[in-house]
């Protein structure tokens, strides 16, 4: 007893697919095959140029694909594309008359497409993550700048997208061998619909269900635009609002002036010796030397502000400070960067440090308008700021090693520095200490060095005074604030001890008053330089 065969479609809509010979369909697939010809041509004249130019580039990845049998393996591929080009044209060009052979002969085209295609993709892929997976797990450079899995990532689907649209094309003409309209017209055969013709109707009646399937598809879409193309498109970049710095508060604000002081030695004592008196041999103990109470008051030097009257920024006089390229409609806004990393925005969130930080920074230059929280931003924001427009500086921490950054990314941080940005960088610790060592030197600014900060450089002038540099707080990596300069300019300025630790409010941290207060004018002190540069970098862009 014969079973009749079930369909996922509505009988009603199965009687409605066309079953009836199409010849313009088999006409239609047979141009389709042609037209692959063209497409593996390509792949076979534009690939090897492709290939030799990239190991041309990258000497180290040559020798690793010469190694491991991937530059064999895709110039063997793109042979194969020559000779199937020819294999299309005449598969295609035979196929026009319609029979059961050439309908055999377009169908086995079609695997070998899939075949070759597969075998593409697969060598890019392994290439691709062998790059990410050499030199013991630390990758190699390609032109120069690490790599990570986003930018490997994108290297293969730059390489691999031609492919995989190749083989969706196939698919569809698959497919349309598959329905018996087509197949009726190369083998005379009528009869019930063939698998696709209920694949093509499921997709475009969605099916015995379509509620369930219409549902099952926004879900789908739903999913796929949350996990892949919001997070890219965050990635890539979005909305800013344009950075102005305070044109002027027209008063005449109080700032302070830092001087570092020792406590206050208590008065020598001369002692006497008596001629009659008998002599005593009395031996200091070691914990007592002069030697240690001499380090002991070294220790225990401390930053205190002196009161000191005067305007703060570039303009002076009865307008009292500002800056002039700045806005009257200005609001200080305090941005760190999110690299990923473990602790990104340590101390930034129930700790408050930032927006202490802005408070501070209010009440110590008169400048009262502050932004009522922090912002966070990826690197790659960074290139939506207008040139009349950038942040003057941004924040950059961590507690442990930073996250990956492309080198597209590094390259923004770089361009944004160059052209008058600031990057201030902090230590949470001492793996970020090294961590961003080896990303700032070897990734964004493989041409330079950080340099020691002298005592009495302009950093720690104004509107503080430090007369030893910058205080040492924990010295996560060293106890000498370290900088980068581009055109006489510090473009760069990091940490080692933690600095925005002592900004965090009460509870959260354990400093004293003096540690928090001279933590606190050291940020305004970057904060007031970074000002400046940005005002000399609009003022030039406006011109």
């Amino acid at each position: 007893m014969s079973r009749k065969k079930k369909t996922i479609l509505p009988a009603e809509w199965i009687d409605q697919i066309p079953t009836a010979p199409s010849v313009f369909k088999a006409r239609v697939v047979s141009m389709a095959v042609i037209l692959l010809c063209g497409l593996a041509w390509l792949g076979a004249e534009k690939g090897p140029l492709a290939l030799n130019a990239f190991l041309t580039e990258n000497p180290p990845i040559a020798a690793l694909f010469a190694r491991e049998g991937t530059a064999g393996a895709l110039a063997l591929c793109f042979h194969f594309f020559g000779a199937f080009s020819i294999v299309c044209v005449i598969t295609g060009a035979v196929s026009l008359w319609r029979t059961k052979a050439t309908y055999r002969l377009l169908r086995a085209n079609l695997l070998i497409v899939y075949l070759l295609m597969g075998a593409y993709v697969y060598f890019t892929w392994t290439g691709a993550f062998s790059i990410l997976a050499a030199n013991d797990g630390k990758g190699l450079k390609i032109g120069g700048v690490d790599q990570d899995r986003v930018t490997i990532l994108k290297l293969w689907w730059k390489v691999s997208w031609p492919a995989l649209a190749t083989v969706a094309y196939t698919a569809w003409l698959h497919l349309m061998t598959r329905s018996r309209s087509v197949y009726a017209a190369f083998t005379r055969e009528t009869g019930e619909p063939l698998p696709g013709d209920v694949i093509l109707e499921d997709l475009r009646t969605h099916g015995r269900d379509p509620r369930q399937r219409r549902s099952t598809y926004a879900s789908a879409f739903t999913h796929v635009t949350i996990i892949i193309f919001i997070p890219l498109l965050m990635r890539l970049g979005g909305c800013v609002e344009a950075y102005k710095v305070p044109k002027g508060p027209g008063g005449n604000p109080v700032v302070a002036i830092v001087a570092k002081v020792k406590p206050q030695k208590p008065k020598k004592k001369n002692l006497t010796l008596r001629t009659d008196s008998a002599i005593i041999l009395d031996i200091p103990d070691l914990d007592e030397t002069e030697v240690d109470k001499m380090l002991e008051e070294e220790s225990q030097d401390r930053y205190v502000a002196q009161a000191n009257t005067g305007p703060t920024g570039k303009k002076t006089g009865k307008q009292g400070g500002g800056w002039p390229e700045g806005s009257d409609k200005y609001k200080f806004r305090f941005i760190r960067l999110d690299h990923g990393g473990v602790g990104w925005d340590d101390g930034m969130n129930e700790t408050g440090a930032d927006v202490n930080f802005m408070r501070f920074f209010a009440k110590a230059t008169g400048f009262k308008k502050i932004a009522g929280k922090g912002e966070s931003h990826s690197i790659a924001l960074l290139k939506k700021y207008p040139a009349d427009g950038f942040p003057p500086f941004v924040y950059l921490t961590g507690n442990s090693d930073m996250g990956r950054v492309s080198s597209r990314d590094a390259e923004i941080l770089r361009n944004y520095c160059l052209n008058g940005g600031m990057l201030i960088a902090d230590a949470g610790s001492a793996r970020f200490h090294r961590s961003f060592q080896n990303f700032i030197t070897r990734q964004v600014f493989p041409d330079k060095q950080l340099l020691d900060i002298s005592d009495d450089d302009m950093l720690y002038q104004l509107p503080f005074g430090f007369p030893n540099g910058a205080p040492a707080f924990w010295g996560h990596g060293g106890r000498r604030a370290l900088g980068m300069k581009h055109e006489g300019r510090w473009m760069v300025f990091y940490h080692p001890g933690d600095m925005n630790d002592a900004w965090k409010s009460p509870g959260y941290t354990k400093v004293t008053k003096e540690m928090r207060d001279a933590a606190l004018q050291l940020g305004v002190n970057l904060v007031y330089y970074s000002f400046n540069q940005w005002d000399d970098a609009v003022a030039k862009a406006r011109k």
